[in-house]
């Protein structure tokens, strides 16, 4: 009963602060200086929730190591997030999710030192990372190539968020997550990807409204990224709902 309340609040509060922040888009109302001047408390609410879910799962969770490893992950991920909503310098937020992402690559591909590696897995990892970093050069660095520190510490960012995605891919193959519950991280961290995307076009993007599209545009990856990963650590078979 608890998690489909936790669920029925989060969705509650994705449609209201998604409501708000696309009619501020559309009708051209959108404050330049601080686009989710409003919406940013129901968002970092959303983050406070999902984290929640990990840490209420108890007898419901497949593995209770797992939810330890995922719990501390989402903690670093609500740090990240508090960070960013008092406004402090963005540098420590980074590198907050950084680490909580690497935290989800030695959660996601838990068992991989026993896993018989193939090739393929392999060149999939370098073609994401390299994916990454031509993104980060092509796109990114023409917009940040005046402050070549943060660019440098959003490249290593990028590195760390393909690593976490091909980790998530990677629970498919070495089997500590059930079918169901890999399905869930892959299209989670999926999501995070994404996500983080949007954030470095925010990041990087000049004020205005494509700044503004940027920045909602992340939340309609990041909430269901949040949610996904977390529902993850649970036994799908006998959820208590």
């Amino acid at each position: 009963m608890a998690v489909l309340v936790i669920l029925g609040i989060i969705i509650f509060l994705f449609g209201m602060f998604s409501g708000h922040d696309w009619s501020q888009f559309f009708l051209k109302r959108a404050n330049l200086d601080n686009p989710e001047e409003y919406s940013r408390y129901a968002k970092l609410s959303v983050t406070f929730l999902s984290a929640l879910l990990i840490w209420i799962a108890g007898g419901s969770a497949f593995d209770s190591a797992d939810v330890e490893r995922l719990g501390i992950a989402y903690a670093f991920i609500l740090l990240g997030d508090v960070i960013f909503f008092f406004n402090v310098h963005s540098r420590w937020g980074v590198l907050s999710f950084a680490l909580a992402h690497f935290l989800l690559i030695r959660r996601n591909a838990f068992g991989i030192p026993a896993w018989q590696a193939e090739g393929a897995m392999w060149a999939l990892l370098a073609a994401i990372l390299g994916a990454s970093l031509l993104i980060m050069f092509l796109v990114f660095y023409p917009k940040l190539k005046n402050n070549r520190p943060y660019f440098a510490l959003l490249t290593g960012y990028a590195i760390v968020i393909g690593a976490s995605f091909w980790a998530a891919l990677v629970a498919f193959k070495v089997g500590f997550f059930p079918h169901g519950n890999a399905i869930l991280i892959a299209v989670g961290v999926a999501c995070f990807f994404l996500s983080d995307v949007c954030v470095g076009f925010y990041r990087s993007l000049p004020k205005n409204y494509s700044m503004v599209f940027a920045t909602y545009l992340t939340w309609i990856f990041y909430a269901p990224a949040l949610v996904l990963t977390a529902l993850s650590s649970y036994d799908l078979d006998r959820i208590s709902w």
